[in-house]
């Protein structure tokens, strides 16, 4: 049984990576909170034009305005976790809540740039 659940953790693991580029564009694969939250920025070497952020079951919020040549800031906030990004920057700036919840919490930011993705695993300790 301790077998099959490795191996289904295994392939958990892998699937949930398989869309992000390799080089993730130069941003950080994975950042880490504290229980008290915070904020930090991270940069990358290209802009990405669409953001995101995902949980283990596929679950998923973007930044769904349209925007236009007025418009360059993509928003998104997902349960404990927001991300902001300015349209034709290389910088995104993420922001954890605190964590009440005694439970370590693990969330995605996927960044879109040209057509593949670069990914963000965000862990927050309990």
């Amino acid at each position: 049984m301790k077998r099959l659940f490795f191996i289904a953790a295994m392939l958990l693991t892998v699937f949930s990576f398989a869309s992000c580029d390799k080089d993730n564009f130069g941003y950080e694969k994975q950042i880490e909170f504290t229980a008290e939250g915070g904020t930090k920025t991270v940069t990358g070497t290209e802009s990405i034009y669409e953001l995101s952020i995902a949980n283990y079951n596929g679950e998923e919020e973007w930044d769904d305005d349209e925007l236009d040549d007025n418009e360059s800031v993509m928003t998104v906030h997902f349960d404990w976790l927001s991300a902001v990004a300015t349209r034709h920057t290389k910088t995104i700036v993420i922001t954890a809540e605190p964590n009440k919840t005694g439970k370590r919490r693990v969330l995605y930011i996927y960044g879109e740039v040209r057509d593949r993705s670069s990914c963000i695993k965000v862990i927050q300790d309990k």
